[in-house]
């Protein structure tokens, strides 16, 4: 009977979020066996402290009414999926004294669920933070023995179009991946460099299709002023003037 139930649950298996409650850091763990849905509580701080709470599926079945189909179950396993990756958890108040706390889901509801949780002892809290990190570290070996996913090439940005209109002879018109043998700095150095290139070249292009200096401050044969024109008005001949005779001193 447990396992008909919780084979609906599946979806709670292996889920991880972080609540932030005041001053406090909690890390949640949710978990899903054949016997129970279980969720893990840890504290960031000095003392390292943990929590745990489970719910059979006798519990399980308290709260849907007795209703075991497996179309309710997987709905109810879907709303506290949603309600876990959503973040709407809340930690009860707790205390030195009463160190049992409760994970509320959905607070703010108007019927919210509860689950009591029961602080774990040192060597408890020390065997479950190791069989965590034994967790991660097989999930990573297929990363290599990486803890983070590695370096993905999508993520990689690419060199965009140049908005200049001439430059289209030039450059490449769709946008040039970039080198992912190198790292992404380099690649991205190596393709300004590579723009400024063709930016150069288009710019020599240009300079050798304007005419010569020297033919652009002469001035050509047809706009010379005709023999014999007025340096005032070339379209006018230029006024002759007859030279004075002085009469000569023996006459």
């Amino acid at each position: 009977m447990s396992t008909d139930v919780l084979s609906h649950f599946g979806v709670l298996d292996d889920l991880i979020h972080i609540i932030y409650q005041g001053f406090d850091r909690y890390v949640v763990l949710s978990r899903v066996t054949e016997s129970a849905w279980s969720i893990y509580l840890g504290l960031k701080g000095p003392e390292g402290r943990w929590w745990r709470g489970s719910w059979s599926p006798k519990h399980i079945l308290n709260i849907t009414k007795g209703q075991s189909t497996p179309q309710v179950l997987e709905n109810f396993a879907e709303k506290l999926r949603s309600t876990f990756v959503n973040g709407d958890l809340a930690i009860g108040e707790w205390t030195e004294k009463d160190s049992d706390i409760n994970l509320t889901f959905r607070p703010t509801a108007k019927r919210p669920l509860h689950m009591a949780l029961k602080e774990l002892s040192a060597a408890e809290a020390s065997s479950h933070a190791i069989a965590v990190f034994i967790d991660i570290a097989l999930q990573a070996q297929s990363r290599k023995c990486h803890l983070n996913p590695l370096f993905s090439p999508r993520n990689v940005p690419v060199i965009a179009e140049s908005s200049h209109a001439n430059s289209a002879s030039t450059l490449p018109s769709r946008r040039a991946p970039l080198d992912l043998s190198q790292d992404p700095v380099s690649a991205v150095n190596q393709a300004a460099k590579r723009k400024i290139k063709a930016l150069e070249a288009e710019l020599a292009r240009s300079k050798e299709r304007s005419p010569p200096g020297d033919a652009i401050s002469k001035p050509s044969a047809s706009s010379r002023p005709p023999k014999g024109a007025s340096l005032a008005n070339p379209n006018k001949k230029a006024r002759k003037y007859q030279a004075l005779e002085f009469e000569s001193d023996e006459d």
